[in-house]
């Protein structure tokens, strides 16, 4: 009896001490410092279980500020900017190609080998217009990673490409001499075996490549890609005051990727 209480004990030690603080049903949050990451970056992480949530994908050519996000969505749980985008003149476009709400659009030029796609949500089956024969298994249609290759943008109503491969198959993959050794504000996705997915960004510089091996060794993640950097690194969740936020006031962020209660 004593070495059952003795366990009990422990574990209610572990539950006390751990950093995570619940959001909302299926969210929590921690500093990435608490989880082993580097203390200098300043970073938070939002861990979402997409059994009980959804990751949107939003494009506006505008650049709206995450204020001006959070009032489009005021039910939003946890906004982080995504991918990269191209300014030519007064127009603005995704780098990437992305699917926002069933809409598909393209990028303005992403053809890095190094690149990934994240489905977020699946496209529901069209029985009267897909035929049987053509339909992806339910389970190769569960939010994840996919190789440009694998990626069928008429299977997803939400999805998002970006750059570079942070951690592939559970190992590290940043490890290039040039951008993955520069040093900036960074933000990316990643995803646990368990299928939750991570949200990071950092206040203050962070090398990717070292992201990348933490994401990869410490926290366990099988896949994850970086996104939009440097100014446009932003972690917002719900209840806090903007100025809480990892991210700069007034910064136009035309990508974002929202985390919406079901």
């Amino acid at each position: 009896m004593r070495r059952v209480i003795h366990a009990l004990l422990l574990i209610a030690g572990v539950s006390l001490s751990t950093p995570w603080k619940r959001v909302a049903p299926g969210v929590e949050t921690a500093p990435a410092a608490e989880l082993g990451g580097d203390p200098a970056w300043s970073a938070r992480v939002v861990l979402a279980d997409l059994a009980k949530t959804r990751l949107l994908v939003r494009y506006d050519a505008t650049r709206p500020t995450l204020t001006e996000w959070r009032k489009r969505f005021p039910n939003a749980i946890a906004i982080v900017n995504g991918s990269f985008y191209s300014k030519d003149g007064a127009e603005v476009r995704p780098t990437c190609e992305l699917v926002s709400d069933g809409l598909r659009v393209r990028g303005a030029g992403c053809q890095r080998q190094d690149a990934l796609y994240f489905g977020s949500v699946p496209r529901p089956p069209d029985s009267a217009s897909t035929p049987m024969v053509s339909r992806e298994p339910a389970s190769a249609l569960s939010p994840r990673f996919l190789a440009p290759s694998e990626f069928r943008a008429e299977q997803w109503t939400e999805a998002m490409k970006s750059f570079p491969a942070l951690v592939r198959n559970g190992a590290a993959a940043c490890a290039g001499p040039n951008y993955c050794a520069e040093s900036s504000r960074t933000a990316a996705i990643a995803q646990l075996k368990d299928g939750r997915i991570l949200l990071f960004a950092s206040q203050w510089p962070a090398i990717r490549r070292s992201v990348g091996k933490w994401l990869a060794e410490q926290v366990g993640v099988v896949d994850a890609m970086n996104l939009d950097g440097g100014p446009e690194a932003t972690l917002s969740v719900k209840d806090e005051p903007t100025e809480d936020a990892i991210g700069g006031l007034g910064v136009g962020l035309p990508i974002v990727l929202i985390v919406m209660g079901r």
